[in-house]
């Protein structure tokens, strides 16, 4: 190929286009299972934990992969898979179908995620707000995707909706593949996995407690808008809406509070917002409320995700990106698993006022829990963009 994309811009230009569509997707399959299905509530929960699941044990091999082969290769096969499990969905007419696609989707996401995330980290050492700028980009195509999506859902149905994240899922793995390609780094003699593991082992705690946490919130806010409120589909897309919009829009500035804080102390303010709007769930008067609310959890994620991600980067070795990367998104889906789980019990078990207590309680955890797991892990508090001393100009001599 004579012209190639740039390998930054074709990873996110894939990842967002692929992201865009999972994010929608994910909304609206439990209710499409449930109303063209006719699927039980049991098999509908199966049915989103299998892909939970395939994704889970598909992270360890997306890791090895984008490490050993060209990373542009394995997040396009992901954007691939992930398209045609879409069109899995498209067609299915029946419950079975519908838990291939979700098997596919899993194993798609997995091996997309993991490689563009390592293919983020490569630009670290030049641009220290790449992580944030990814998570921007695909927050962008998140909210943009929405609101075409709500709109057509009437006249082009579930399933029409669905054959269009196919399309765009396959324009992404096309990026993705005329992606420039860039030679392997090599790896130092004696790393293994496991050592990573070790050292990365209390941020990936924290990350896996903080996830079930704000999962089960975002479960947990799904359905009081749904038979609190008795909203409809579009009514509660609105109401996701500004929390959407947050995202794009809040990485870059939080980005640059980062480089002047440091780390440890925006992982903290972040999460404890992230608590504040957990517990004032519990006396919010209606949706609109609701919606102002989001927008603190949505920009603590904004906030804390690129940490996450460029923590790891900065630990793991150049040439296990891959692999370290695949540990973080397994750490995410094992709390976010539990913390759907636990909330969806919880829910029918007691109040609304004591679930949402609970989850404020454990990511007030999470807010003193991050900073110790991010100083235990050997990461920088700042920013090598940030801590570099700032270069003075020669003065000229006096007189001239």
């Amino acid at each position: 190929m004579a012209h190639r994309l740039d390998r930054q811009r074709s990873a996110v230009l894939g990842a967002a286009s692929v992201g865009g569509s999972a994010d929608v997707l994910d909304f609206l399959l439990p209710l499409w299972a449930g109303a063209e299905l006719g699927a039980s509530p049991a098999q509908i929960g199966a049915l989103v934990a299998l892909e939970l699941a395939c994704s889970f044990a598909a992270r360890p091999l997306a890791g090895r992969l984008a490490d050993t082969r060209e990373r542009t290769r394995v997040a396009g096969a992901g954007a691939l898979l992930y398209g045609l499990g879409c069109l899995a969905y498209a067609v299915a007419p029946g419950v079975e179908v519908a838990f291939v696609a979700a098997a596919t989707t899993g194993v798609g996401g997995a091996l997309l995620w993991v490689a563009v995330r390592a293919m983020t980290a490569e630009r670290l050492a030049t641009d220290d707000a790449a992580f944030a700028r990814l998570f921007s980009r695909v927050a962008l195509a998140s909210w943009l995707y929405w609101v075409p999506a709500m709109i057509l859902l009437p006249d082009l149905g579930y399933r029409g909706v669905f054959g269009a994240f196919a399309v765009t899922c396959l324009v992404g793995a096309a990026v993705l593949a005329a992606g420039r390609q860039r030679g392997r780094d090599a790896a130092a003699p004696g790393a293994r996995a496991r050592d990573d593991a070790r050292r990365l082992a209390p941020l990936l705690g924290v990350v896996a407690l903080t996830s079930v946490a704000e999962s089960g919130v975002g479960l947990l806010l799904l359905l009081h808008l749904q038979e609190g409120f008795d909203l409809e589909v579009y009514q509660i897309a609105l109401v996701f809406l500004p929390g959407g919009v947050a995202l794009t829009v809040l990485p870059g500035p939080l980005h640059r509070l980062t480089r002047r804080w440091g780390r440890r102390a925006v992982y903290a303010v972040a999460t404890a917002c992230s608590a504040v709007f957990a517990a004032s769930l519990a006396a919010a008067p209606g949706p609109v409320a609701i919606a102002g609310l989001w927008v603190l959890s949505s920009a603590a994620w904004a906030a804390l995700t690129p940490i996450h991600e460029a923590a790891v980067a900065e630990v793991v070795e150049p040439a296990r990106t891959g692999r370290g990367m695949s540990l973080l998104g397994n750490a995410s889906l094992a709390g976010g698993a539990v913390g759907s789980a636990a909330a969806g019990a919880l829910y029918g078990a007691t109040s609304w006022a004591v679930v949402c207590g609970v989850l404020a309680g454990l990511l007030l955890l999470g807010a003193a829990a991050g900073p110790w797991a991010l100083r235990r892990t050997g990461v920088r508090d700042r920013d090598r963009a940030a801590s570099a001393p700032v270069p003075v100009a020669p003065q000229a001599p006096a007189g001239l």
